[in-house]
């Protein structure tokens, strides 16, 4: 690789090999005061001590400083900056040191006589080796001492890109470092694409402690000025200015000091009013310098993907604040309570839970529930025979009867009928236990590992280190990075078809017409495995319509499904419930319509939210509005008005008598609908411009304050106090510092007396 140095004396610029500078090679260079092009058979090292000799004029001290860098790394040394002075009674600079870095040494006269749990290296070896450069007051500057001699071996060839004084980021390097690091990549793994790129981390010019470095310094520098909660409340007030349907709501205490806050975006309440029915709320973790919870609403797209549907950090995880919390959610969202509710086993969030979303079934997180098992069960954990009693309860138990047996036979055998943790899980069986939420759809769900998989997001790109502001902005990074990957999987979905083990299979085929690519996949798995059963006796009626299928599968001990069968409409219900939790159908209910030669799968049959045109579901066939709780819903109005509208305007921007026509019905349109809530005492017109001004107000009258850092509830990351310190630390760091400050006055005070002298010695 070839780098293009400025040597520093006299405008000239060298070329070389930076793998071999200290070998023999031909330098070619231009010189500024001859325009010709010479050839040197010197060394590099050479050159630049030739250009480094006593009286050799600089152009600058920056100049003199890069200069000896590249001769440093020629010789293989490090350069650090040193003593400097200037001209009396003035900040114009008279002479500057630039020394080994291996200057100075250790004061023994500081040293204590205890022993330090870590022994920091030391490389001072109290090296004389240095440049100095001087000027008469306004006059050039030249080398007054160039000492060549070290005291010390030098660096190999190979390792002096690894020099400190030899390490640079470049403007460029940094850009993209902050690039990579902005857009989730890990600072190491953007080191390693650097080094690739440099071929080798010998070309890179810098080493991960700086990128590090680097990065710390722009996270230092980056305050706002009016501090964080201000900054955040601005923030979230220009957006709800600038952006229809955003929301955002903050709790403050009685200092103005911020508690809790929640917000989310119009496309949020999109999402939700289409994928709302199954919600997972987890507060278990915290990741800025407040040590607030963080508090993420997610749910499940069509692809099963997570979606988000607002986001709320809290100070505490009080019942008060979990009811602030879910009662600010639901009042964003216009009233509507979702289906099923997936939360950790928090009691203030339960029974906050009942009071707000009394219509949800709230379940709780079966993942945490196995994770704090062991705690409670003591010498249990070992028996393989009780944990299969205990699985089989949380989720493989048929019916709530074959619940309580099971049950009953655990405590039996166990003799637990006074266990206390177990007692107080079998109060809430209802949440947690399987059997008793198969009528409630949850996605296939089983725990709050939609919210945890996006809180190990959150840990890749923000830390603790980071402002209420800064998450914010990092979590909105974040929640367009998902909602760009929806956009993929839909475009895989409208434009490509899945591929079927079955190809000609007409079941198969109208499934892959209406369900997701992953959708479709969890159906035909069910139809693979729907050849693996079997009826057990012939189908009875139950009425004319009705008939009653008994279904089991081979190599299971379970017991027989029921499937009633409609003849007429060829609905079909199964004992297995998979349909009503999962929203897709069952291998028992297919086996049903392969036997019956139903090869198009029933509306009744198909959960909405899993087709590919989910979100687009604006009219049905027959032009009405469609909606599954039987009453029109308000975003689905208000989403069908701006297609129509958009696509009118689109349809008359191109003539200027439809532009005009389409103006003057909508001016007419907006004075009858004025006229209209008028009389029917309904007029909101100025509400959110009333709301805004009031928000500027209360901002302007008002000063908002940070929270409060909340003690984290693990293990904390402050120092452990040692042994040895003992109760008279403080008085013995005064007296240090005093003795300190009296030797650092003296020492001043000799080493002026000593530059004054060498000064003198040098301008003579």
């Amino acid at each position: 690789m070839i780098s293009d140095t400025p040597d520093l004396v006299g405008g000239i610029s060298i070329g070389v090999e930076v793998e071999n500078r200290n070998e023999e090679q031909c330098v070619v260079f231009e010189s500024s005061n001859t325009g010709h092009i010479q050839v040197s058979t010197e060394s590099l090292e050479n050159q630049l001590e030739n250009r480094l000799r006593v009286g050799q004029i600089v152009r600058s001290v920056e100049d003199a400083y890069l200069l000896y860098c590249n001769y440093a790394h020629a010789k293989g040394f490090s350069v650090k900056k040193g003593d400097q002075r200037y001209f009396t009674g003035t900040k114009e600079l008279q002479a500057k040191d630039f020394e080994c870095s291996c200057q100075g040494g250790k004061d023994e006269k500081c040293s204590s006589e205890r022993i330090p749990i870590y022994l920091k290296p030391t490389s001072r070896t109290r090296c004389k080796a240095k440049l100095r450069i001087t000027r008469q007051n306004g006059g050039e500057w030249k080398v007054a001492k160039f000492v060549i001699e070290h005291n010390h071996e030098m660096v190999m060839a190979d390792q002096r890109h690894l020099l400190r004084s030899s390490r640079n980021i470049s403007y460029a390097q940094k850009s993209t470092l902050a690039a990579m690091v902005s857009a989730g990549i890990s600072v190491a793994s953007a080191v390693s694409y650097m080094e690739n790129e440099a071929q080798g981390p010998q070309n890179l010019g810098f080493v991960r402690k700086d990128a590090y470095d680097h990065l710390n310094r722009i996270k230092k520098h980056t305050k706002v000025e009016d501090g964080d909660a201000a900054a955040l409340l601005h923030y979230f007030i220009n957006k709800s200015n600038t952006e229809s349907n955003f929301y955002w709501n903050v709790q403050l205490d009685d200092d103005n000091r911020v508690m809790n806050f929640f917000f989310r975006d119009h496309r949020c309440l999109i999402d939700y009013e289409y994928f709302g029915d199954v919600l997972s709320v987890d507060t278990t973790y915290q990741t800025n310098r407040y040590n607030l919870i963080c508090a993420p609403f997610i749910g499940i797209n069509h692809h099963k993907q997570n979606v988000m549907f607002g986001l709320a950090f809290l100070s505490d995880e009080t019942e008060n604040t979990f009811e602030w919390l879910f009662g600010t959610f639901l009042a964003s969202m216009s009233g509507k309570q979702p289906e099923t509710i997936f939360t950790d086993q928090c009691r203030a969030m339960m029974n906050a839970i009942e009071t707000i979303f009394p219509c949800a079934h709230h379940r709780l997180c079966q993942w945490h529930i196995n994770q704090n098992a062991p705690s409670h069960l003591g010498h249990l954990n070992g028996d393989s025979n009780f944990k299969q009693l205990w699985h089989k309860c949380m989720s493989q138990c048929e019916s709530e009867e074959d619940f309580e047996g099971t049950w009953r036979d655990m405590i039996d055998e166990y003799n637990l009928s006074s266990h206390k943790w177990l007692n107080v899980m079998y109060k809430l069986r209802h949440k947690w236990a399987t059997t008793f939420s198969n009528l409630k759809f949850s996605a296939g769900l089983l725990a709050t590992s939609r919210s945890e998989s996006t809180n190990a997001v959150f840990k890749k790109v923000v830390d603790k280190a980071f402002s209420l502001y800064d998450f914010v902005l990092s979590y909105e990074k974040i929640q367009s990075n998902w909602r760009e990957s929806e956009k993929v999987e839909d475009t895989r979905c409208r434009h490509g078809k899945a591929s079927m083990i079955l190809k000609h299979n007409p079941l198969l085929n109208c499934a892959a017409d209406i369900y997701t690519l992953t959708i479709f996949k969890l159906f035909e798995l069910e139809f693979i495995n729907s050849l693996n059963t079997t009826f057990i006796q012939q189908p009875s009626n139950f009425s004319d319509s009705l008939l009653e299928f008994k279904v089991i599968s081979h190599g299971e001990n379970t017991r027989a499904k029921q499937v009633v069968f409609n003849k007429e409409t060829h609905e079909v219900k199964c004992s297995c419930h998979k349909f009503e939790s999962m929203g897709i159908l069952c291998k028992h209910a297919l086996k049903v319509f392969n036997v019956m030669n139903v090869h198009i799968i029933p509306n009744s049959c198909i959960k909405k939210r899993w087709m590919k045109n989910a979100r687009n579901r604006i009219l049905d066939d027959a032009g009405e509005i469609e909606s599954e709780s039987g009453r029109e819903s308000e975003m689905v109005f208000v989403n069908h008005s701006m297609r129509s509208i958009y696509s009118l305007s689109m349809r008359c921007k191109a003539h200027e008598i439809a532009r005009s026509k389409l103006t003057e019905i909508l001016d007419s349109a907006c004075k009858q609908i004025n006229v209209l809530l008028e009389e029917l005492g309904l007029d909101n017109q100025n509400a959110s411009k009333n709301v805004a001004e009031k928000e500027n107000v209360m901002l302007n009258e008002m000063f908002v304050r940070n929270p409060i850092s909340v003690k984290s509830r693990g293990i904390t990351d402050t120092n452990i106090v040692r042994h040895w310190d003992g109760k008279n630390k403080k008085r013995k760091r005064n007296v240090k510092a005093a003795k300190s400050s009296f030797d650092l006055m003296k020492k001043m005070k000799v080493k002026t007396q000593l530059w004054n002298d060498d000064i003198k010695n040098d301008l003579s």
